[in-house]
């Protein structure tokens, strides 16, 4: 797995838990929930507001 980041968004398939890293100290890390290794998580498009016409 690549190094995490500071502000990187990673995700447990098993039961949606998303955590959001915000400090980095070793040189490669691999986060565990529900012992699986968490992926990063999906981007999601923020909702787009409908133009009034």
């Amino acid at each position: 797995m690549a190094k995490l980041k500071k502000g990187q968004k990673m995700a447990c398939v098993p039961c949606g838990r998303e955590v959001v890293v915000d400090a980095c100290g070793a040189s490669s890390t691999t986060l565990w929930c529900c012992g699986k290794p968490m992926a990063r998580a999906a981007k999601s498009k923020s909702p787009s507001k409908k133009k009034k016409k």
